[in-house]
C-alpha cells in the first residue's frame, strides 16, 4: 500500500502562535550567538593567521636560499 499526500500530511495539526514565536525568537537568539561567537573567532584568529603567514614567507625564504647555496 503506498502512501498519498493525504496521509502523509496532517492538515488537522496547526501550530500555536506560541510554539512560533518561540521558534522566532529562538532563530534570533542562535543568530546573535553565531555572530558574536564568529566576530570573536576573526578578532582572535586573523593575527595568528597574519604571523602564520610571516612565518611560513621567512621559512620559504630561508629555505630557497640554502637549496641556491648548496647547489
Amino acid at each position: 500500500m503506498t502512501l498519498n499526500d493525504r496521509h502523509i500530511k496532517n492538515p488537522s495539526f496547526t501550530s500555536s502562535p506560541a510554539h512560533t514565536a518561540l521558534k522566532k525568537a529562538a532563530k534570533v537568539v542562535g543568530l546573535a550567538i553565531t555572530a558574536i561567537v564568529g566576530l570573536l573567532l576573526w578578532a582572535i584568529l586573523k593575527p595568528i593567521f597574519r604571523g602564520v603567514g610571516w612565518l611560513i614567507s621567512i621559512l620559504t625564504a630561508i629555505g630557497i636560499i640554502y637549496w641556491i647555496t648548496t647547489l
